[in-house]
């Protein structure tokens, strides 16, 4: 496997531990889409009663699957609780370990250093889970061996287990002028409260190539792929549409929904207008973009602005399109993939 060194997230700590950083976007809609992406992959999970769950959190950052797994999120209950949880998080920066520990101090979680490319800790789980874009970091090949290793380690633990991955979308609006590349260097510009921009080599997933990954992942690991899904996060409100740092030809969408959350009532709702790019994408891309436009557009052409409730109820109807729409094409911040990883039966 190709070593690529990783930078150190010291800086970001400021980022992931910021008040900010739970805007309204994150909360009434990023978290909404992973908590449903996790409860469906929990419920493929055969367990006994009483069995706590097992999972293991790779590239866990500061926590945040713990924290998806065990709070509640807007309307929807937490998925387990600590007493029948048994969580690891694992991730190569040491800074980021250190602040998990701290922020999830005193609960039912262990986290450790360790690198997903090379030997990670023993132990047989039922969720092999991920959240904010591990896999990214990792040029295309290294992720194949990445999700091989951990599908030979179920298939040579146990019967079956769920895997979610976690991958930046290759055709999300938040950078039309990238489509052509899949792997290219990335800001992170949007960290709240860092004092620099931190940039990282990052790949870039669609759906057939995150697919082709998994099947080449599970030809080597001699494992059986059954039920992959995929799901698209944050179509028109991935936070680099409030940066505009790699396409400043579209509105800040993020910026003008969360107005629209708090209760603004002098938002111009003609600036969250969609116009869907075209020509540069697959033609299932283009189609996407072009029927999730007239709907757009039409929940926002009815919108009423005469108070803070009835801005808040046009952000939450945006919110449900965004949910409603997704075909998990790649057409978001971010790509999730849940698959049943099976150890093969004996004819």
């Amino acid at each position: 496997m190709n070593y690529v060194s990783i930078m150190s997230y010291r800086d970001a700590t400021a980022h992931y531990t910021s008040p900010k950083r739970r805007d309204p976007v994150k909360t009434m809609l990023e978290e909404v889409v992973t908590h449903r992406v996790l409860r469906d992959a929990i419920s493929r999970i055969p367990r006994a009663p009483g069995r706590p769950l097992r999972v293991l959190d790779v590239g866990c950052g500061t926590g945040d699957g713990l924290a998806l797994l065990t709070e509640r999120h807007g309307a929807l209950a937490p998925l387990t609780d600590e007493h029948t949880l048994d969580y690891l998080g694992v991730d190569i920066d040491p800074d980021m370990v250190d602040t998990a520990r701290a922020l999830h101090a005193g609960r039912r979680a262990e986290f450790v250093v360790a690198d997903m490319r090379s030997e990670l800790p023993a132990g047989d789980f039922d969720l092999y889970l991920s959240c904010g874009v591990p896999y990214s970091h990792l040029p295309h090949e290294d992720v194949v061996e990445v999700l091989t290793g951990l599908m030979r380690r179920i298939v040579e633990t146990r019967d079956r287990a769920v895997l979610v991955v976690d991958v930046l979308g290759r055709y999300s609006v938040e950078w039309t002028p990238k489509w052509p590349e899949t792997r290219w260097s990335y800001n992170m510009s949007f960290f709240e409260d860092a004092t620099e921009t931190l940039h990282d080599r990052m790949s870039f997933f669609d759906r057939g190539s995150l697919d082709a990954a998994l099947v080449e992942a599970a030809i080597r690991a001699r494992a059986r792929l059954s039920g992959t899904t995929f799901t698209d996060r944050s179509i028109l409100a991935g936070r680099h549409t409030a940066t505009l740092a790699f396409n400043p030809a579209i509105p800040p969408y993020r910026t003008l929904l969360n107005e629209l959350a708090r209760g603004t009532t002098d938002v111009d709702l003609a600036r969250l207008r969609f116009e869907p790019p075209t020509g540069t994408a697959p033609r299932p891309v283009e189609l996407f973009f072009a029927a999730f436009a007239e709907r757009w557009n039409r929940i926002i052409a009815s919108g009423d602005l005469r108070s803070p409730d009835h801005a808040k109820q046009l952000a939450t109807s945006l919110f449900a399109w965004e949910q409603q729409a997704q075909q998990g094409l790649g057409t978001g911040h971010s790509l999730m993939a849940t698959v049943v990883v099976e150890r093969p039966t004996l004819n």
